[in-house]
């Protein structure tokens, strides 16, 4: 069952996450064990080379599998921070473009541009939670609305001999507010829940395989064992992370900044 936002933006914030991944490994790590000791005491079963070969095979898939988790999340925290940057330059743009405009209509338009850029900075400077992310889109889209009626109306009262030159304004601000949009869509481009369930399991399943092992071998390796496991755990954090910016450790500070200069020098 996919998680939901409530409780994923809960267990970023709050760190717990990584706590309950490190706490299930360890437990895994420990039935594995205690099963490794329990099937040698009474059946003798003893280590031998095809459980190498199980062992090689459920951890390849297991690098594999966080081999293309990382490298996905990686590219598409890329492409958000591309994503911004492409829209600092989209409304700067557009916002140049207003003196292409009637005089008596500029005043209103730039009143109207600092609203949105403020309402673009505050979607991002609130709460992570989905009710409160889909407010802020929705007070954006409102501001947006009410700026392209009144750029359409200044177009529309320009003089004939003016007018190709102030219609040049509207192709930038629909720029910007596709900009705006493909933000909006790429903050919900994540692998589908099968593949996090598919890496978590593994995981698992490793971890239960790992210790099993070394109960057959009779052996405790605590080195081992806690850096297998931190660093598992690690990995499939930084992937979350990177997949889920902005409520989890990995931010976007850097690049929201750029925004707040933009609006500062209007």
């Amino acid at each position: 069952m996919p998680i939901s936002n409530t409780l994923r933006t809960f267990l970023f914030e709050t760190n717990l996450l990584s706590w309950i991944l490190l706490a299930t490994m360890f437990l895994m790590i420990e039935i594995g064990w205690r099963l490794g000791r329990f099937f040698t005491s009474k059946y003798g079963i003893k280590k031998v080379d095809a459980s190498e070969t199980f062992m090689a095979a459920i951890f390849g898939l297991l690098a594999l599998l966080l081999a293309i988790t990382f490298s996905g999340a990686s590219d598409r925290f890329d492409k958000r921070r591309d994503l911004i940057a492409k829209e600092v330059s989209s409304i700067g743009t557009a916002y140049q473009s207003v003196d292409l405009l009637p005089l008596q209509y500029q005043i209103h338009v730039k009143d109207l541009f600092k609203k949105y850029l403020d309402s673009r900075i505050e979607v991002y400077q609130g709460g992570m939670s989905e009710i409160a992310i889909n407010q802020r889109f929705d007070k954006q889209t409102d501001i947006g609305n009410q700026l392209w009626q009144a750029v359409v109306l200044a177009v529309k009262n320009t003089a004939p001999s003016d007018k190709l030159i102030a219609g040049q304004i509207l192709p930038e601000v629909s720029d910007m507010f596709d900009a705006s949009a493909n933000q909006r869509l790429a903050m919900k481009f994540h692998p589908p829940p099968i593949i996090w369930q598919a890496l978590i399991s593994l995981a698992l399943v490793g971890s239960l395989v790992a210790g099993y092992n070394l109960g057959i071998e009779q052996k405790r390796d605590w080195f081992l064992t806690i850096i297998f496991t931190v660093l598992m755990v690690g990995t499939i954090v930084v992937i979350l992370n990177l997949e889920y910016p902005r409520i989890g450790m990995v931010k976007l500070d850097d690049f929201d900044v750029e925004l707040i200069n933009l609006r500062q020098s209007f």
